[in-house]
């Protein structure tokens, strides 16, 4: 892959963090702005995070049938006629539907980036080039929110909108000299809801595939538990400003992304499947430390920052080595079999996030013990799906 390929689908995959995260600073200040609850302005994540679901189970079979660079070029125009519309956004409801639409969007370039991954290599190196991209995209979520909160010091929430349309835009530019075309026309598939089901139900038979899957969803969700409770966590228990909670959030997804490059290095020595069952090991240590936290409520802001490197960085180990898993069986739907990877993950966060302040509670203990509940079981069903299974180091 060359280099300039690698930067633009690294900045593509950028897009759903960034329009996911930097304006999470100002989700309270929204509330206010708005004249709505906590609660309703959780519900655009929940919006982007049902955006992306559904249009990961569209855009995969799309892309099975039109190939990659069309569908990526239109994802990426209506990103940014999306983010122009959340800008324009006069009340939550018509934010909500805007993020749905931003999210519907950025799906594309999830789905684009794993499948061209997997149109050019498979097994490990296909697991060492998913790694790499998440190791680059990954400071996504470290940058995203520390440049909202330096945006939130000379305006307000309208100014992350007017930020992302222009970062859609230049992304837009570098995908149309640099991204080729990576499915030929004679491997495509028809496109038509007949072949769209059959298509899911191939893949959706392998019990394999299904279990990393859920697995996958599971350990996003409570990513993105943390994602919608840090904000009111860090800004209102521990009574950091905006940016304050940038610097914070920034410290958890920096070591994120050091585990995404750990993994990359280490998979020149070790399977996916060892590297998979060490972050799941980890994700576990996670869930028991919040537990002990809780139970002796010792709350503070440097063992919340502890705790949720610990969790959060799990999924450098997990992620990249569950996608190059879960794809090795599926070359010619790797589309469909990378949307539905997507629709998982999304749709679990979608879940998630929301019942975090619903049923849990927006403080440290409420976010914490939810995101154990979903690692826990999430550990538990990874570990026994792949009992029988061997590693191999390519």
């Amino acid at each position: 892959m060359k280099k300039r390929q690698t930067a633009t689908l690294a900045l593509i995959a950028s897009l759903g963090p960034f329009q996911f995260d930097t304006y999470l600073p100002a989700l309270p200040a929204l509330a206010i702005f708005m004249h709505t609850s906590n609660t309703m302005v959780q519900l655009t994540i929940t919006a982007s995070l049902l955006g992306m679901a559904a249009g990961q189970l569209f855009v995969g079979p799309l892309i099975d049938a039109l190939g990659r660079r069309r569908p990526l070029i239109i994802a990426l125009s209506v990103f940014i006629l999306s983010s122009v519309a959340c800008l324009l956004a006069t009340d939550v409801t018509w934010m909500i539907v805007s993020r749905f639409i931003l999210g519907f969007a950025a799906a594309g370039g999830f789905v684009i980036n794993n499948a061209f991954i997997r149109d050019i290599a498979a097994g490990g190196n296909a697991s060492r080039l998913y790694s790499t991209q998440a190791a680059i995209s990954s400071l996504a979520p470290v940058l995203a929110p520390l440049v909202g909160g330096q945006l939130l010091l000379i305006g307000d929430w309208h100014i992350v909108f007017i930020f992302l349309s222009f970062m859609g835009a230049g992304v837009l530019g570098m995908a149309l000299f640099a991204m080729p075309e990576s499915l030929p026309v004679e491997k495509r598939s028809k496109l038509g809801f007949s072949n769209t089901f059959k298509s899911w139900g191939i893949v959706l038979r392998d019990g394999r595939f299904v279990a990393l899957a859920l697995t996958a969803g599971l350990l996003f969700g409570q990513v993105c538990v943390f994602i919608a409770g840090a904000p009111f966590v860090f800004e209102k228990q521990f009574n950091l400003t905006a940016t304050e909670y940038t610097y914070a959030f920034a410290c958890v997804t920096i070591v994120m992304f050091s585990a995404n490059s750990i993994n990359r290095v280490l998979l020149k020595k070790f399977s996916s499947l060892k590297l998979l069952r060490y972050g799941l090991s980890q994700a576990a240590a996670a869930a028991i430390y919040f537990t002990v936290m809780n139970v002796l409520n010792f709350h503070n802001i440097f063992v919340a920052v502890i705790g949720f490197a610990l969790s959060i960085s799990s999924m450098g180990f997990c992620m990249a080595n569950i996608m190059g898993l879960a794809m090795q069986a599926h070359g010619e739907r790797a589309g469909t079999a990378a949307g539905l990877l997507g629709f998982s993950n999304s749709i679990g966060g979608a879940i998630a996030a929301p019942l975090t302040g619903a049923i849990f509670g927006l403080t440290m203990s409420g976010v914490t013990t939810f995101m154990s509940i979903l690692i826990v079981i999430a550990v538990v069903l990874g570990l026994y799906a792949m009992r029988n299974e061997k590693g191999v180091v390519h």
